[in-house]
């Protein structure tokens, strides 16, 4: 038997698992409460704390009171602490600090906000022993952004120059150390290398370093530098004029380097290209790059940005065969015959390129550059066009897609968002998410729905989402959360005049709906311009007598987000909704579809016994008469439950002359007696509930038929999920008690036994049992039944 590709995906580990599930069940909202484990003898080692807290990390979970949890350094031991991109701040760091004994610690792009209070953190907890340290991003909090400073107005000195020499001594074991995107100056760099005499990597980015010549005192062990975009301030007027110490020079010096990065920032303007600040570091690179012997060892390096001579470039290659990364992007080398051409003869297969020529390029760059906006931005643009026609699942990509999603998820990111969200489109449309593993559509729709909250009002990009999440495979299989996705959807509905969103903002919801609990479909039907929204779409199709998808899914959402859900009837009620739902009957008679649909609704409002009243009335007693004899079974079926559930009510409430009582119920009895048993599942419920009062009117048998008929039916074609289910709920001693009482009647019972029999073979062992007839596939957003 043939399985479709994302059915081969491995399981997910049961350790992974069981992470999973801690995770996911930690507390959501539990104010100031310390977070412990129930068991107090529970020990997570060192292997076991890091893949917790990586996946704390990935769930976005973590923050001060999670790592107060972690700090117990009888349960957990943990070595290295990476909590980049997270709301930590100084309470939850120095929980860490005092309790474990790291070698590395990566808290960039936090709530912190100052490099230097990280330092005198490290400084008092007495950590010693640690290796690495990221601060990137850590930045005072007054910040004055503006086109000439892009980096900001700071009050005081650099990121560490407020640091004596005695604490940033005290770190001299640290060998990797990250700074950039901070206003480490200077100055700071003096300290740093007189200060910390194992110091191997150093990556200076984006910072306000206007000399390379205190890098000279530890030459000789510096193996890995990035100066990229490095704001000079005003230019090479800040930069020492003594050719000793230019920039040049001071690199060629650092004969131990195996990475450097010296590419510069690009900026993106309006008009769509690109162009490189003029207050960065100034390197000639064909000057670099053609002294004799200059950076023997390097294997890494990275000149994107930067001009250069094809020659210059061909010769350095040539001269390091060793060299297994260059970054040529936002330049003209990436397109040059031995860089991008395999078929030329000094092509190096065996180097990685970053630039924009082919799909290697653009792929590298993401992996390279996936902290660097622009960089992203750029390389997601190649990508659009190389995927607009993809027709084989490459999650490899869509993995690269995310993570620049990830790293640029906030307001600033706009153009980011935009071009991944068209990517992601492109990589799991139509079939193609039908072999993507839906771990990886998980994810795919978590980033999607945090750029639907980062842009609500921006419409393409909510397009974009839109035909991300419009997919089969994504709303039926994948996990998310739903009413996430369904609140956000509807925001997007109700915000953008678009006949291509609105159609598919409806079919989401239409899905959805049926998908999230009861309470979460209250939350969602009772807002009362969702509902005032859903309405005028339907009322405007119905003026304009056009009977389309929109108008398919906008009542099948209308009808989901009702079912169960009194306080959401009422609101349909009062906006109007049965009124145009008569007018629906009136302008559409021969479109089954929509009957059912519409009759379906009703029902929900029906089993309403406070809306009840509403619905007699003669009028509307026309249309559900007439349609209880349809030839359309379904039709049918929805129009006998409306009726059903008003004369539960009993004799006394039914105040209708033209359709009396008794006329309805023996017309209620025989159209139930005239079904055949479809092929197949016509409704799905959410439970059995509302059937329950039915099945207690014994002086109306027509009433008692049509519930067990419809229960019968049900676990007829669907038994996995609703036998277990009604007994779940009790049922099965209510069909019972029917099938037992005396004052059943004979057809009643019958169908009573036919259901107890089906309660009865679900308990059987699968091979035992007798009836084993599989659902059919549920409608999709992609194709109305």
């Amino acid at each position: 038997m043939g399985l479709a590709m994302a059915d081969l995906e491995d399981p997910p580990t049961l350790l992974q698992c069981c992470m999973d599930y801690i995770c996911d069940n930690l507390a959501k909202d539990v104010g100031s409460v310390h977070l412990t484990f129930k068991q107090q003898d529970v020990f997570f080692h060192n292997e076991l704390s890091q893949l917790f807290l990586s996946s704390l990390l990935k769930k976005d979970k973590v923050n001060d009171q999670v790592l107060s949890l972690l700090s117990c350094s009888d349960t957990f031991r943990l070595r290295r602490v990476r909590v980049r991109n997270t709301p930590v701040g100084l309470e939850g760091l120095r929980a860490i600090l005092y309790n474990h004994k790291l070698v590395e610690l990566d808290v960039s792009n936090t709530n912190i906000k100052r490099a230097a209070s990280v330092l005198q953190l490290l400084y008092e907890s007495g950590q010693d022993a640690l290796q690495s340290l990221n601060v990137s991003g850590l930045q005072p909090h007054k910040q004055d952004y503006s086109e000439e400073q892009p980096f900001g107005n700071f009050e005081g000195l650099g990121a560490f120059a407020t640091i004596n020499r005695t604490l940033v001594s005290r770190l001299r074991n640290i060998r990797c150390l990250n700074v950039s995107h901070t206003n480490f100056d200077t100055q700071d760099l003096e300290m740093v290398a007189a200060e910390l005499p194992h110091l191997e990597s150093l990556d200076i980015s984006k910072t306000f370093v206007s000399s390379l010549t205190p890098l000279l005192q530890c030459k000789h062990q510096l193996k890995s530098l990035s100066t990229y975009g490095v704001n000079t301030g005003q230019g090479r007027d800040n930069w020492e004029e003594d050719e000793r110490h230019s920039a040049e020079r001071v690199i060629s010096e650092l004969s131990a380097l195996r990475h450097l990065d010296i590419s510069t920032e690009e900026t993106f303007s309006v008009s769509g290209t690109f162009f490189a600040s003029q207050n960065q570091l100034k390197v000639n690179v064909d000057y670099l790059l053609c002294i004799p012997g200059v950076l023997p060892n390097l294997t890494s390096l990275d000149i994107s940005g930067r001009d250069l001579s094809e020659s210059t470039l061909l010769s350095f290659l040539e001269s390091h065969p060793q060299l297994s990364f260059l970054g040529v992007m936002m330049g003209p080398a990436c397109f040059w015959d031995f860089i991008w051409d395999e078929e030329y003869e000094g092509f190096r297969k065996d180097l990685r390129v970053t630039g924009e020529g082919n799909e290697a390029q653009i792929l590298e760059a993401l992996r390279q550059y996936s902290e660097r906006a622009v960089y992203v931005q750029k390389a997601l643009y190649k990508l659009f066009g190389r995927t607009s026609g993809m027709e084989h699942p490459r999650v490899d990509v869509i993995k690269l897609v995310l993570q620049g999603m990830m790293n640029h998820c906030d307001a600033k990111s706009l153009g980011v968002q935009m071009a991944a969200s068209a990517c992601l489109y492109n990589l799991t449309r139509h079939d193609i998410s039908k072999r993507v593993p839906s771990r990886d559509l998980s994810d795919v729709v978590n980033m999607t729905l945090k750029a639907m909250e980062v842009f609500p009002n921006h419409q393409q990009l909510q397009k974009n989402a839109l035909l991300t999440l419009c997919s089969d495979r994504i709303l039926q299989e994948v996990k998310f959360d739903r009413y996430r996705a369904a609140r956000l959807v509807m925001h997007c509905l109700c915000t953008h005049e678009d006949a291509t969103m609105h159609r598919m903002a409806v079919a989401i919801i239409s899905i959805l709906a049926a998908k999230i609990s009861t309470e979460q479909t209250a939350l969602l039907g009772t807002q009362n311009y969702l509902q005032v929204k859903l309405l005028r779409i339907v009322k405007e199709k119905t003026e304009g007598q056009e009977v389309d998808i929109t108008l398919k899914f906008t009542l099948s959402a209308l009808w989901n987000l009702t079912d169960e859900s009194p306080s959401t009837c009422t609101t349909f009620v009062e906006n109007g909704g049965l009124e145009l739902f008569m007018q629906i009957l009136e302008v559409f008679p021969n479109e089954s579809n929509l009957h059912t649909k519409v009759l379906g609704l009703i029902n929900n409002i029906a089993e309403v016994r406070g809306l009840r009243k509403v619905l007699l009335r003669e009028d509307f007693m026309d249309y559900v008469k007439k349609l209880l004899v349809c030839d359309h079974i379904e039709v049918s079926y929805f129009a006998a439950g409306i009726v059903a559930h008003l004369a539960s009510e009993g004799r006394e409430h039914w105040n209708l002359r033209e359709h009396s009582w008794d006329q309805m119920l023996n017309t209620l009895l025989s159209a139930v007696r005239s079904w055949d048993n479809p092929t197949g599942e016509m409704v799905a419920y959410r439970s059995f509930h509302p059937f329950f009062p039915l099945l207690e009117c014994y002086t109306t048998p027509a009433v008692q038929l049509w519930s067990v008929w419809a229960m019968q039916h049900v676990c007829t074609k669907n038994p996995d999920r609703y036998c277990p289910m009604l007994i779940e709920e009790g049922g099965e001693d209510r069909v019972k008690h029917l099938a037992t009482n005396p004052a059943t009647a004979e057809e009643v019972r019958t169908l009573a036994e036919l259901v107890i029999e089906l309660l009865q073979d679900s308990k059987l062992p699968p091979r035992q049992r007798k009836l084993l007839k599989p659902a059919d596939t549920p409608g999709s957003p992609e194709q109305e039944e």
